[in-house]
C-alpha cells in the first residue's frame, strides 16, 4: 500500500571489479515494512565514483568524487518530496575518497584525496544558507576514513595515510571550539569501511576485506572487537533503521566478487543476521535512511531496472525488449 515509510536508500556504486566496469546511476530504496525495493530518480550523471553520500532531514547529499577520472567539487541534493536531483553550492575543494557526515544540520566534508594527494582540509555546508565554510584541518591527512557523530562530537577513524597504509589514528573534532585532537591505536586498522553510531557507541564495519566489527565507547575511550559479520565486506556502506545496523554490499577481496545482500546487527541479540538481497551486487555505493512517500508496487512490478546491468537511466531511457527492459547501453544496435 502507498504511504510514508522510513526507507534505506542505495545510491550509485559498482556491480563488479574491473577496469571495464562502469559506475551505476541507479538509486533504489528498500521498505522494511513489506521487504520490497523501489526505484527512485537516477543520478543525473555517468561514470561518477569515489563520491560521498549522507542524508540531512529527508534529503540526500552526494558530494565530490571523480568523473571520467577527473576530481570534482560538485554537490547534488536529492529532494525526497520531488524525487529529483539538483545542484547546490560546490565545495571549496575538489576531492574524492573523502568522508562526510551531518552534525547539527550541517554537512561536513572531511579529508579525501585532492589534486596534490591526501587532504587534511575540512569544510562544512549549511543546508539553509547554501554556503560552505572551511573549519580547522585534520591533524593527520587521510582518505577513505570511517566517520560518525556521537554526543555532538565528530570522530574520524583510521583511513589511508600519505604512505598508502592504514592510518591507525582516531581523530576527534569539537564543533563548539573548532578544535581537533587525536590518539594512535593498533585497534584502529580500518580503511574503506563505514561507521555508524547506535546507543552511544560507534561501530566500524569491515574494511580490509574483513568480517570484523570494531566498537568504540566515546564515554570511556575504549575500543573493542564486536561480533563478526556473516561476510567480509570492503567498500560496503551502512545505515541505522529501527534501532538496527544495516550493512549493505561490499566486496570480499580485491578481485571480488561484489556482494548482493545486506545483513543487520541487532543490539538486543548482539548478532548479525542476513536479511535481504539487494537489487544487484554492489560496492562503493552510498547508503542512507530517509522518510519517503512510497507508492504500491516495487521494482519487480515496475521493471525499471535494466535486465542486463540492473542499472537505471534518467527519465524514460529504458528500451522494452521481448524479455524485459534494457538500458540504452545494454540495448542491441538497431538493425
Amino acid at each position: 500500500m502507498a504511504g510514508v515509510a522510513e526507507v534505506i536508500v542505495l545510491v550509485g556504486g559498482r556491480q563488479a571489479v574491473g577496469m571495464n566496469q562502469r559506475s551505476l546511476t541507479a538509486v533504489t530504496c528498500f521498505n522494511p515494512q513489506n521487504s520490497k525495493w523501489y526505484p527512485l530518480a537516477s543520478l543525473p550523471f555517468y561514470d561518477r565514483e569515489f563520491f560521498s553520500v549522507v542524508s540531512a532531514g529527508d534529503n540526500i547529499y552526494l558530494s565530490g568524487g571523480t568523473e571520467s577520472g577527473v576530481m570534482v567539487a560538485d554537490v547534488w541534493c536529492y529532494m525526497s518530496l520531488l524525487d529529483s536531483w539538483n545542484l547546490v553550492s560546490r565545495m571549496t575543494v575538489s576531492r574524492c575518497r573523502h568522508s562526510s557526515l551531518v552534525n547539527d544540520g550541517k554537512l561536513y566534508s572531511i579529508g579525501g584525496v585532492g589534486a596534490a594527494g591526501n587532504l587534511d582540509h575540512v569544510e562544512r555546508y549549511d543546508t539553509i544558507t547554501n554556503q560552505w565554510e572551511t573549519v580547522s584541518p585534520l591533524p593527520r591527512a587521510v582518505h577513505s576514513a570511517a566517520v560518525s557523530v556521537c554526543g555532538g562530537k565528530i570522530y574520524v577513524f583510521g583511513g589511508v595515510n600519505d604512505a598508502g597504509r592504514s592510518a591507525g589514528v582516531l581523530q576527534s573534532y569539537v564543533p563548539q571550539n573548532n578544535s581537533w585532537s587525536f590518539i594512535e591505536s593498533p585497534m584502529i586498522d580500518n580503511k574503506y569501511a563505514p561507521a555508524v553510531s547506535l546507543n552511544g557507541f560507534i561501530f566500524i564495519l569491515g574494511g580490509a576485506y574483513a568480517r570484523a566489527t570494531t566498537i568504540y565507547d566515546p564515554d570511556k575511550g575504549n575500543i573493542k572487537a564486536g561480533p563478526n559479520m556473516n561476510h567480509s565486506r570492503q567498500f560496503c556502506s551502512a545505515a541505522i533503521l529501527d534501532g538496527k545496523i544495516y550493512a549493505t554490499g561490499g566486496i570480499v577481496s580485491s578481485e571480488g566478487p561484489a556482494l548482493g545482500n545486506m545483513e543487520t546487527f541487532d543490539p538486543s541479540t548482539n548478532a548479525w543476521t542476513l536479511v535481504q538481497n539487494l537489487p544487484c551486487p554492489l560496492f562503493r555505493h552510498g547508503c542512507v535512511v530517509i522518510k519517503k512517500y512510497i507508492q504500491s508496487g516495487g521494482i519487480d512490478e515496475k521493471m525499471r531496472l535494466c535486465m542486463v546491468c540492473k542499472d537505471q537511466t534518467p527519465g524514460d531511457g529504458m528500451e522494452r525488449e521481448s524479455k524485459g527492459r534494457r538500458c540504452q547501453s545494454c540495448s542491441p544496435p538497431a538493425r
